[in-house]
């Protein structure tokens, strides 16, 4: 039976994926282009860590792809 549960991605992950560096991944966090939840580790005191949700993740791509295609797009006039 398939798991219902989407798994998140982290920050490093994240910013594989959408070609940015951690930083700006937290940045994107921060001012809600991106929602996440940092969540501890278990059994590691202190340590905790971003896990984005694949859902905006794939919004934000959306919106850097319109953003590259208008900018080619005026490039080429």
């Amino acid at each position: 039976m398939a798991s219902s549960r989407t798994r998140w991605f982290t920050a490093q992950e994240t910013a594989a994926m959408l070609d940015l560096t951690s930083a700006e991944v937290c940045t994107l966090l921060a001012i809600g282009r991106l929602t996440g939840a940092k969540v501890k580790q278990p059994g590691r005191a202190g340590k905790a860590q971003w896990l984005v949700d694949p859902r905006s993740v794939a919004k934000e791509k959306r919106r850097a792809s319109g953003r590259t295609r208008k900018k080619q797009a005026s490039l080429a006039k």
